[in-house]
C-alpha cells in the first residue's frame, strides 16, 4: 500500500495549467479533423474504407488520452526512481527492431516491432526515456555537470548510442531530434560552453559525412537546394507540396476539396500533412496551428522555470525537454514542406497520422502537466540571506 501511495496519487484538477490543457486538447482534435480529410484517397485505395485512418486515429487519441490521465496520476518520483532502467529497455527494444524476422520492414526501413495486432515504433519511445533518462542524470550529477568532463561524457556515450541505433533503421529525422533535444537539456544543466561546442561539432560533422557517403542522402540535398530542377525524382514531394501550399492561398480551397491528397503527393496524411492543411484550410489556420504548437512549447518553458524557482530541478529539465522537442518537432516538420529544410520523416506533433507519436506526446503533455501540479503544491523556496561579517 506505500508503494501504491509513493508511486500513484489522483491529479489536482485545481493545480492544473489549464491554458496547458486546453492548447494540448484543442491540437488532438484538430489533429484528428486533419487526418480524416488528408487521409480519404489513401484509406480508400489501400483498405477500400475511406475513414480505416480515421477510425485508427480516434482509437490513438483515446488510448493517449487513457495514458495522458495515467501519467498525469503517477509522481515524478517514480521516473526519478527508475530512468536508468526505461534506458536499458529502450535500448534493448531498439537491438530487437534490428533482429531479422522480428523487426518489421516498411518501405526499406526497420523502425517497427509488433506485439499481436498493435505495432509501434521503439524510435518515438525512446523520445520520451531520453527525456526522462537525462532529467534524472542532470539532477543526480548537477554539480559534477557544470565542473567535469566526465560526467558531461557519460550521458554523451549513452546518447551517441541510442542515435547510432536509431541511424542504423536509418532514421536520421528522429535521431538528430533525440540528439539536439538531449543538447538543449544538458546546456540549460550548466554544462561548460567548451563542452558543448565540441559535442555540437562533432555531432555536425558525423551528420554531414551520413548525409555525404549515403548516395540517396546526398540527393535529398540536392533536390532541397532547386526541386524543380528535377522535379519527377528527387524533388518530386516537395515541388507537390509547394504546389499545394500555393493552391491554399489565405483561406484554403474548403474542407475535403483537396487535390494533392488525390494520389499525387506521397504522406499527405503524414510527414507531408501540414500543406494539406494549408492547402484545404489556408494560411491563416496554418498560422494559427503553428503559433499554437509553439505556444504549447513555450508554455512547457513557463512550467519549467516555475518548477526551477521552487528548486524542483527533475520537473524543470522534464519541462524544457519536452518543449525543446515539440519546437524541434513542429519547426522540423513545417520547414520541409515549405522547402526550408531538406525532406525528412518527421511528422508534425498531434497533427500527423500515427499512433505511437500520439501517444508519446500524450504522455509527455501528461508529465509537463504533473511538474506544474507538484510545483504549485510545493513550499515556496526561501532564500535567506547572509550576514558578512567584517
Amino acid at each position: 500500500m506505500n508503494i501504491l501511495e509513493k508511486y500513484f496519487s489522483l491529479p489536482d484538477f485545481k493545480k492544473i495549467d489549464f491554458t496547458f490543457l486546453s492548447l494540448f486538447l484543442f491540437l488532438t482534435l484538430f489533429g484528428l479533423l486533419a487526418v480524416a480529410t488528408a487521409s480519404i484517397e489513401f484509406s480508400d485505395s489501400l483498405t477500400g474504407d475511406p475513414l480505416n485512418f480515421t477510425k485508427r486515429q480516434f482509437i490513438h487519441l483515446i488510448v493517449g488520452l487513457l495514458l495522458f490521465g495515467l501519467f498525469l496520476s503517477v509522481p515524478l518520483t517514480f521516473w526519478e526512481s527508475f530512468d536508468r532502467i526505461f534506458l536499458g529497455f529502450g535500448i534493448f527494444l531498439l537491438i530487437l527492431v534490428l533482429i531479422p524476422g522480428i523487426g518489421i520492414e516498411v518501405n526499406g526501413a526497420h523502425r517497427w516491432l509488433r506485439i499481436g495486432p498493435i505495432g509501434f515504433q521503439p524510435s518515438e519511445i525512446m523520445k520520451f526515456i531520453t527525456i526522462v533518462y537525462v532529467a534524472g542524470y542532470s539532477v543526480r550529477r548537477l554539480k559534477d555537470l557544470q565542473s567535469h568532463w566526465f560526467a558531461f561524457f557519460k550521458p554523451a556515450v549513452l546518447v551517441v548510442l541510442v542515435v547510432s541505433l536509431i541511424l542504423m533503421q536509418p532514421d536520421l529525422g528522429t535521431s538528430a531530434v533525440i540528439f539536439v533535444t538531449v543538447l538543449g537539456m544538458l546546456f540549460v544543466s550548466g554544462v561548460h560552453i567548451r563542452q558543448f561546442i565540441l559535442v555540437i561539432g562533432l555531432g555536425f560533422l558525423g551528420i554531414l559525412s551520413l548525409i555525404y557517403f549515403v548516395p540517396w542522402r546526398w540527393e535529398r540535398i540536392i533536390s532541397f537546394m532547386d526541386p524543380w530542377a528535377n522535379q519527377y525524382e528527387g524533388g518530386y514531394q516537395l515541388t507537390l507540396s509547394l504546389m499545394a501550399i500555393g493552391r491554399g492561398d489565405w483561406f484554403g480551397v474548403g474542407l475535403g476539396e483537396g487535390l494533392m491528397k488525390l494520389g499525387y503527393l506521397p504522406d499527405a496524411h503524414t510527414d507531408f500533412i501540414f500543406s494539406i492543411v494549408v492547402e484545404e484550410m489556408g494560411l491563416f489556420t496554418a498560422i494559427i496551428i503553428i503559433a499554437t504548437l509553439f505556444f504549447l512549447s513555450f508554455r512547457s518553458f513557463y512550467i519549467g522555470r516555475k518548477a526551477l524557482q521552487r528548486n524542483l530541478y527533475f520537473g524543470f529539465f522534464i519541462s524544457y525537454g519536452v518543449a525543446i522537442l515539440i519546437g524541434l518537432h513542429t519547426f522540423i516538420n513545417v520547414g520541409v514542406a515549405i522547402g526550408l529544410l531538406p525532406t525528412k520523416g518527421l511528422t508534425l506533433p498531434f497533427i500527423s497520422y500515427g499512433g505511437t507519436n500520439l501517444l508519446i506526446m500524450c504522455c509527455l503533455c501528461a508529465l509537463v502537466l504533473r511538474v506544474d501540479q507538484e510545483t504549485k503544491s510545493s513550499m515556496p523556496a526561501i532564500n535567506i540571506p547572509r550576514r558578512v561579517s567584517l
